[in-house]
């Protein structure tokens, strides 16, 4: 028989499944990192005003998401093209949705709230730490529908 696809131990196909998985791994750690930064490096946060432990925290949580993505597309890549097409469709519909956004922000002391839509999932407050007089924001980490204008 004669295929002509390379063989899974083919020294130049490892090398391209290699780079292909450190370049999803890289961009999963550079989501996670944005939306965790969001959660820990926050005055409502669970670190509260401990705004470097809380990016030192965010870059480690990161790397470890980066780690793993990328060496779980390595494995599926080594294996088939249609789990790793299937693979990276999944992960960047899990971006999609998980990735934190804005839904409501206050914009002074006195409670004015104008939210923009409405969120199916969680939500969280975030205030940026090392400020005086900055906007409180919500957002939401889930599904988003816009509310009507008024």
């Amino acid at each position: 028989m004669d295929d002509e696809r390379p063989a899974a131990d083919d020294p130049s196909r490892s090398g391209s499944v290699m780079g292909l998985a450190v370049g999803v791994g890289a961009v999963a750690l550079l989501a996670a990192f944005l939306a965790v930064d969001l959660v820990l490096v926050n005055l409502e946060g669970p670190l509260g005003e401990h705004a470097r432990l809380g990016l030192l925290a965010s870059l480690a949580a990161a790397a470890v998401v980066g780690v793993l993505v990328a060496s779980a597309t390595y494995a599926v890549a080594r294996r088939s093209t249609w789990g790793l097409v299937a693979l990276v469709g999944g992960l960047a519909a899990l971006a999609v949705v998980a990735y934190p956004t804005r839904v409501d922000r206050h914009e002074s002391f006195v409670e004015r709230p104008n939210e923009r839509a409405s969120c199916l999932g969680v939500t969280f407050r975030h205030y940026p730490p090392g400020t005086m007089d900055a906007s409180s924001e919500v957002y939401c980490v889930g599904l988003e529908r816009p509310l009507p204008a008024g």
